[in-house]
């Protein structure tokens, strides 16, 4: 036999309340109603296993109760903990994440189409820090939709953004080898001749180049071997590093690697070849994730506060459902903080022999 399906009024009924006053506490518009009767309508609604028509109360409220969360890289392991952040904020809140993948400006702009014919109340965008278009994110703060941008900047002050230093991971990770004695610090870079740019990329890039030349140390284009943020990329790296030593170039001490997918490659690479870290090179790296301990050596690194990312952006994404608008300041640029672990130490020059 097909269960009757529980209505508002059974709950009144149950509760010996007026159905609006249930509603007011179903919808948390219930501060006129005493603590008494807001425990009986719970109760009732427990006891009946009444479950709101999610439905019936958008069309009725113009909500939904949800957020599009539209990724670059849905199966990125970098977005793991920026996603538990974001839930951390939106479910105690009574919102649900709705998960779209979107790793071009088209499909972008298709998932905005998509999540708003599903009439989502607002949107979180997370990319990789590349520099594409983003004239199809003007339009939607020009129609007063809610959104917030993780983790690419966008030369426009009135969009919501949170941001990683980036240029000061490169400047923090170089100016820790130099306070060790290092001053052959060469660089495994990321992207940084890409067309979009990664901002990241360059942006570390900038930050290790200028560690150096405040310290009065020339930099050359036989220091930089330039990356693509993978582990085949960071394998090819470190392999050409190697190569340009043994046809006469100084071998770095030390090496800032741009982020820990290339740092863990660039490990085997060293190993392979006879090289130990940190005695003969020392390794900092930006990036922290949880393997990074258990490397041999375990990787020195510069945290990217991933998680507080998703918390931010999820607060203020509901400030703007709340108030009907975006508060505060609109831009959030987050620092790193330094793991030091077991992949650098000092530099002794007897201890440098050439490869």
């Amino acid at each position: 036999m097909r269960r009757k399906l529980i209505t508002i009024r059974d709950v009144a009924e149950r509760a010996g309340v007026s159905m609006s006053t249930v509603s007011h506490v179903l919808n948390r518009n219930d501060h006129h109603v005493s603590a008494a009767r807001r425990e009986m309508i719970l109760a009732a609604v427990e006891e009946l296993g009444y479950r709101p028509n999610a439905i019936a109360r958008s069309m009725v409220k113009q909500e939904t109760a949800t957020v599009g969360l539209v990724l670059t890289e849905i199966d990125n392991p970098l977005f793991i903990p920026v996603i538990a952040g974001i839930e951390n904020i939106l479910r105690p809140a009574g919102y649900h994440i709705v998960l779209a993948n979107a790793p071009s400006v088209e499909d972008e702009i298709q998932a905005i189409e998509t999540l708003r014919s599903q009439q989502v109340d607002g949107f979180i965008f997370m990319s990789l820090s590349i520099c594409y278009p983003f004239d199809h994110l003007v339009r939607l703060k020009n129609e007063n939709v809610p959104f917030v941008v993780i983790n690419r900047y966008l030369e426009d002050e009135e969009i919501s953004q949170v941001l990683w230093n980036d240029h000061s991971a490169g400047y923090l990770a170089t100016h820790y080898l130099l306070s060790l004695g290092h001053t052959r610090i060469g660089t495994i870079s990321g992207p940084i001749y890409n067309i979009p740019q990664r901002r990241s990329a360059n942006e570390r890039h900038r930050g290790w180049q200028q560690a150096l030349e405040e310290r009065g140390l020339t930099v050359s284009t036989e220091q930089v071997v330039v990356g693509d943020y993978t582990y085949e990329g960071g394998y090819q790296a470190a392999q050409t590093l190697l190569t340009r030593v043994e046809k006469g170039a100084e071998r770095p001490t030390a090496l800032y690697v741009a982020n820990e997918a290339m740092a863990v490659s660039v490990l085997k690479v060293l190993h392979d070849a006879e090289l130990r870290v940190p005695t003969d090179i020392s390794i900092i790296t930006t990036g922290d994730p949880p393997f990074a301990p258990y490397t041999i050596p375990a990787l020195t690194t510069l945290s990217l506060p991933v998680y507080e990312a998703g918390q931010i952006a999820s607060r203020r994404l509901l400030e703007w459902l709340t108030l009907g608008k975006p508060v505060g300041e609109r831009q959030v640029t987050l620092s790193f903080s330094m793991k030091i672990r077991e992949s650098c130490s000092a530099y002794t020059r007897d201890l440098y022999t050439e490869l």
